[in-house]
């Protein structure tokens, strides 16, 4: 193998950062660039274009109630890709060809969810998902993507569920709602007597109708569990209990929201019960959520304890010998549980050299 002389390795290590800068270039002078800029205005005026019409749907099902969480969830995904900052790319390689292949495979469901109309807002509300991950890959790259991606994804949460999907679950729940619901009741000392989804509390009947069987609220808390989920900085058990308590604390919430309204139409009467149980409980949901969220969190502190570093038999030895018992049981727990720091190390003295 022939030697590589001084001036050959020179032309090649030269020839190294042209071939790389010709792949890709600081983002800052990427996105300043005429044709970056000309590319991103037009997939956003073609995007406002096609969705304009789901976004109008999606706009008078967010002035219901129980899907209210939508106007909050883009503000969310914008701070999310804030929050990530970090992972932003430095350089980034333009235009990106798979970035155009998604833009195809979200436009063909977006042209298919309509023609088909089968759950045609949901798919739709996904096809733009996809659409938005293929413009961030053909502007930004790879990198980009990775970046952007979570954010994109939560945006699935603005759309409604699909109305099959709504009918199926739906029954379900109403009969889970009115059954624990009457258990409620009766506990706390209304009379109260169901037949199928409908409480008679005293005098007064109350029907769980479907659109209050709770399946609406508990996208507002799956939308909120995930939100807290992927943003505390939490072991990934804590982040897979809030995920799976989505669920309970739905139908719970529901459960109480019917029981107040037995309550109030006893007490108040129907009219103050109608009004609450359809317009004040439903937007008072999901500040219920963040509490009953938090208070998850503050449970989950005060019962998965974490545990102080682990010693070897022969550690825990030599500290209980040269500091006593006391010093080793306080120093089992964090300082921030309460505990103490452990003692520096002693700076090791330096061998004394021998006389020459």
């Amino acid at each position: 193998m022939r030697p590589c002389t001084p001036r050959r390795c020179d032309l090649v290590s030269s020839a190294s950062p042209s071939s790389h800068s010709s792949r890709s270039a600081p983002a800052a002078e990427v996105v300043r660039t005429p044709a970056w800029i000309a590319t991103m205005l037009a997939l956003v005026g073609v995007l406002t274009f096609l969705y304009a019409a789901l976004f109008q749907y999606c706009f008078t099902q967010w002035l219901k109630p129980d899907y209210s969480h939508g106007f909050l969830v883009p503000f969310f995904a914008a701070y999310l890709a804030w929050h990530w900052r970090a992972w932003a790319p430095e350089r980034v390689r333009w235009p990106e060809p798979w970035g155009l292949a998604f833009i195809a495979a979200g436009g063909s469901l977006f042209v298919l969810a309509g023609a088909l109309n089968i759950a045609k807002e949901w798919l739709q509300g996904l096809s733009l998902v996809i659409n938005v991950c293929g413009a961030v890959l053909l502007l930004g790259g790879w990198k980009a993507l990775k970046w952007l991606w979570p954010a994109a994804a939560f945006l699935l949460f603005m759309f409604p569920l699909p109305y099959k999907v709504e009918h199926r679950f739906g029954w379900e729940l109403q009969k889970i709602a009115s059954v624990a619901s009457e258990y409620v009741l009766q506990t706390i000392g209304y009379a109260t007597y169901r037949e199928g989804i409908v409480l008679t509390v005293r005098d007064h009947t109350l029907r769980v109708e479907e659109a209050c069987s709770g399946l609406s609220m508990l996208l507002t808390f799956a939308a909120l569990a995930t939100g807290m989920a992927i943003l505390v900085k939490r072991p990934a058990l804590d982040r897979v209990l809030i995920l799976v308590s989505a669920v309970p604390v739905a139908v719970l919430s529901n459960v109480l929201r019917i029981a107040l309204t037995g309550v109030l139409y006893n007490e108040a009467g129907k009219e103050l019960g109608d009004r609450v149980f359809h317009d004040f409980a439903g937007w008072m949901m999901m500040p219920l959520a963040l509490l009953v969220l938090w208070g998850e969190l503050k449970l989950l502190d005060w019962v998965l304890v974490d545990e102080g570093g682990r010693a070897s038999r022969e550690d825990m030895v030599k500290t209980n010998a040269a500091l006593g018992p006391a010093y080793l049981i306080m120093t089992a727990l964090p300082p921030e549980k309460g505990g103490t720091a452990a003692p520096p190390k002693p700076a090791a003295q330096p061998a004394s050299k021998g006389a020459r």
